[in-house]
């Protein structure tokens, strides 16, 4: 398919009965099964934090002392600062003068960061955590030690929950059109997700991991600028190795939720939408799914702008400007060539006849999109 025919989706958009079998395809993995659950006996695993920040200097504080109350004995902490300029890192330094911080030279993001940090790791297990959470002192247990010892389990979320107690996320679901839905966002915790379950996937802002695991899959994938969908691909990629990814019974932890994202949130969201759906769509009919999402995103930030240059209004310029400046024809350009490498060799390398569909649910819970 041309780029012009790809184009022609931004106004043409596919209806929904035509979209839905992008989402249908449901492929076992080719990949060998992980061995069955088993328990490691011995010392509790050596499990490495690893947080990123930027520019968090007015409001990391509650975070450091939260991590500095961690009672888990067999604990490092790196933290990566993606090249803050509100003096972070010495923030950092004066509040966790254990940890080690590592200062990015460039801001790659959250993917990035995080494969910084993990290359610096040495624990068994690697504990990914937001600077805008506050972990309880005995989260560190519960949470990494069955990625630890249960070697079917490929990754380990927790409950997360807003500041008045509602709940963020107990796990997520993928929907058809790779939509993303946290369970349980916005309920009152009542106990009603204090059972382990196993799950599409689970948010970065809190997530374990094996480190030989993380390393074997190629760690988060950076084109996922500044966040999101990363934690959601690297959880389907576990899960076509035939992994489970769980969201366990405790800990429950405090997240404030995209506090240092910045105003081009919605962009973000859709643009790395856009580029699961490249990288992950089901293979006969990936430029519809690419389509729908590129007609989303023409519709919340293209036509804005449009409409302000045409209507001379700077102050709507202004606005729309704010929320499109991450620069659409570079974008546009990566997604074709994503387009066009995955029908050559399938999502991370696959080739051919081995290319799975997206491994998703046949539908989402209500709650928050993603």
């Amino acid at each position: 398919m041309s780029i012009a025919a790809i184009g022609g989706y931004l106004v043409n958009e596919p209806s929904d009965a035509e979209f839905a079998h992008v989402g249908r395809t449901l492929v076992s993995s080719a990949h060998p099964q992980p061995a069955p659950h088993r328990m490691t006996p011995g010392p509790p695993p050596r499990v490495s934090l690893v947080t990123v920040t930027f520019n968090a200097a007015g409001f990391i504080s509650p975070f450091c002392e939260a991590v500095s109350r961690l009672s888990y004995p067999a604990l490092e902490v790196l933290i990566v600062d993606n090249a803050s300029h509100d003096g972070t890192a010495a923030v950092l330094r004066r509040a966790l003068p254990r940890a080690t911080v590592i200062e990015a030279r460039r801001n790659g993001g959250f993917a990035a960061g995080c494969n910084l940090g993990a290359a610096a790791a040495s624990g068994d297990v690697l504990f990914f955590l937001n600077p805008d959470t506050r972990p309880p002192p005995e989260a560190v247990e519960p949470l990494c030690r069955p990625v630890f010892e249960r070697r079917d389990v490929g990754a380990a979320g927790c409950k997360l929950v807003y500041p008045d107690g509602r709940l963020q996320s107990a796990g997520g679901v993928i929907g058809e059109h790779g939509f993303c839905r946290h369970r349980g966002q916005g309920e009152h915790d009542r106990g009603q997700y204090d059972s382990e379950a196993v799950v599409d996937y689970v948010p970065g802002a809190a997530l374990a991991i094996r480190r030989g695991l993380f390393r074997e899959l190629g760690g988060f994938h950076e084109g996922y600028f500044p966040g999101f969908y990363e934690d959601v691909e690297l959880c389907v990629r576990l899960r076509r190795r035939g992994y489970r990814v769980l969201c366990v019974a405790a800990p429950t932890i405090e997240h404030l939720e995209n506090q240092s994202i910045g105003p081009t949130l919605p962009y973000s969201v859709r643009r790395n939408r856009m580029l699961f759906l490249a990288r992950n769509a089901d293979p006969e009919h990936p430029y519809r799914a690419l389509g729908r999402e590129a007609s989303r995103l023409y519709r919340a930030h293209v036509r804005p702008l449009l409409a302000a240059l045409l209507g001379a209004h700077p102050w709507k310029l202004r606005d729309a400007w704010r929320d499109w400046r991450p620069a659409m024809p570079g974008d546009l350009a990566g997604f074709a060539l994503a387009l066009l490498a995955a029908r050559r060799t399938g999502p991370h390398g696959a080739l051919g006849p081995d290319r799975s569909g997206i491994l998703c649910s046949p539908a989402a819970p209500d709650g928050q999109d993603r």
